[in-house]
């Protein structure tokens, strides 16, 4: 059985324009409708973020990609040009 809490007493030195009740009415509204807003402006701002996350990472991996490419052809250039040399390297002990 949870302990409840009492409702407190209005201090009778506060004056009130409105009933408390009218006041509640009128402000409950407007703090649920900031409480949306900010859910709501939280779950775009996640969104986003976890957007900047993706591209980050999908530029990272275009990076490396293209390092990893690049050294491969290089590679590929590399060894045709050094058959070449042994190619002609060998026409030259032939022709001696």
């Amino acid at each position: 059985n949870p302990a409840r809490a009492e409702p407190m007493e209005i201090v009778p030195d506060m004056i009130f324009e409105q009933e408390p009740a009218q006041l509640l009415n009128a402000i409950l509204p407007l703090y649920i409708n900031g409480q949306l807003l900010r859910t709501v402006q939280e779950s775009l701002a996640s969104e986003l973020a976890a957007r900047m996350s993706a591209m980050q990472s999908a530029t990272d991996n275009a990076s490396e990609l293209g390092k990893t490419l690049t050294q491969k052809m290089n590679r590929a250039r590399q060894a045709a040009v050094t058959q070449e040399l042994l190619e002609i390297v060998a026409g030259a002990n032939a022709v001696a």
